[in-house]
């Protein structure tokens, strides 16, 4: 989680508009433009003499600004005009996309597009039963794209001196940001506003283990691990339990969190985890143990950075992906941290499917098989110490997941 903690100390970045571009005076007869010039005086007083180079679509009078369509050879003559202050192209905007490159990556819209009018909701990853734990430093349960995902938590901090669990969800909320971005990965609602996640309607346990500086005790983390397990009725093994544990977080051995892993794993609880970001020759525990998912990143480019940690089971995006962050900002963050909740929203929507469809939930270890066998293969042919089994592909996982086959 190191190069995780050091992305999140960065500003905020805001998407802002595109600045205009001055014309370079290239002329070409032939073509025509549309552009905006700006004049010295009121708009009124030129308006007649502007006429002669083009027609005039509309001003912005205020602004001391008219809207022409010209020819380009036009515009050079236009710039040396005395009350001319400045040319520029009427650019075409449009809507930012709610959907960012990484959900399109792994093919998530287009498990959303091909079985919404089969199974509605479910290809969004709702089910009255399926909840993803995330485990890690709480959730902005409050943010706009979150409001409504967080189903219940579990607070485990400092040894278990500070325990709750229960739908208070303030005692789960996210102060350090991480939590949150993670969580937007996997369920930010599809609703027209920021980011979508990969399973846009899953419900969500926030299981808060690591505190303000994004840090916490292994102990803390297994008692995490084994609440989720047994859910808000406390009671292992029955329909409220988290189906998917996703841990974005790492650190040493420990005999402990290897008994909680396997203690979820007997329950036929998923659990995925982060490769980590130490650019070791092996991931981090607890992604190491067999029992669990190993997530590495890639780039918008399919490229592994350095410091992803190598011998992961599958890849999925991780560089500058952009998520929802604390006090309803959204930030762009790196780390095997963001890779880690790709693949736990894509086993949402296998389990939410499958349900749907009348079939039982797949146990971990033929989910694992199945995003193996449809994983979009990187690198070297076959699976390989870079990319493991290769690329998470949500589309590819659920057809497979739905045939029978697996």
């Amino acid at each position: 989680m190191r190069k995780d903690r050091l992305l999140m100390a960065l500003p905020i970045l805001i998407l802002t508009l595109l600045t205009a571009v001055v014309l370079e005076a290239q002329v070409q007869p032939s073509r025509s433009l549309r552009i905006i010039v700006r004049i010295t005086g009121e708009v009124a007083k030129y308006r007649e003499l502007l006429k002669v180079h083009g027609v005039i679509h509309g001003e912005v009078s205020e602004l001391n600004a008219i809207v022409m369509e010209v020819q380009e050879n036009a515009v050079k003559t236009l710039m040396k005009l005395p009350f001319v202050k400045h040319v520029e192209r009427d650019e075409e905007y449009s809507a930012l996309s709610e959907v960012t490159w990484n959900v399109e990556m792994i093919n998530a819209t287009s498990v959303w597009t091909n079985y919404n009018s089969t199974y509605g909701d479910a290809a969004y990853g709702y089910s009255e039963s399926i909840r993803v734990a995330v485990v890690d430093t709480g959730i902005d349960y409050n943010h706009k794209d979150l409001q409504g995902s967080v189903s219940w938590c579990i607070v485990s901090l400092n040894n278990g001196k500070t325990f709750y669990k229960g739908t208070n969800l303030r005692n789960c909320r996210d102060t350090n940001g991480h939590g949150t971005h993670v969580a937007g990965i996997i369920a930010a609602r599809l609703n027209g506003v920021g980011v979508a996640g990969v399973a846009p309607k899953v419900y969500l346990y926030a299981v808060k283990v690591l505190g303000s500086s994004g840090s916490g005790y292994v102990s803390d983390v297994a008692r995490g691990i084994v609440e989720a397990t047994k859910g808000p009725d406390g009671i292992p093994g029955n329909l409220d339990d988290a189906d998917v544990i996703s841990m974005s977080l790492g650190g040493p051995d420990s005999s402990l969190l290897h008994d909680a892993v396997v203690y979820a794993y007997g329950y036929n609880v998923t659990l995925v985890a982060a490769s980590g970001n130490e650019g070791a020759s092996d991931p981090s525990y607890p992604a190491r143990y067999p029992e669990v998912i190993a997530v590495g990143a890639i780039d918008i480019d399919y490229n592994v950075p350095e410091w992803s940690n190598r011998n992961p089971d599958f890849v999925a995006p991780g560089v500058n992906v952009l998520s929802t962050y604390l006090n309803n900002k959204y930030a762009y963050m790196s780390g095997t941290s963001m890779a880690c909740p790709h693949a736990s929203a894509a086993i949402a929507l296998i389990q939410a499917l499958r349900l749907a469809s009348g079939l039982p939930k797949l146990t971990p270890e033929e989910v694992k098989d199945v995003l193996a066998k449809t994983a979009i293969d990187l690198g070297s042919e076959g699976p390989d110490n870079v990319y493991g089994y290769g690329l998470i592909d949500a589309r590819r996982a659920v057809d497979l997941a739905l045939s029978g086959e697996t």
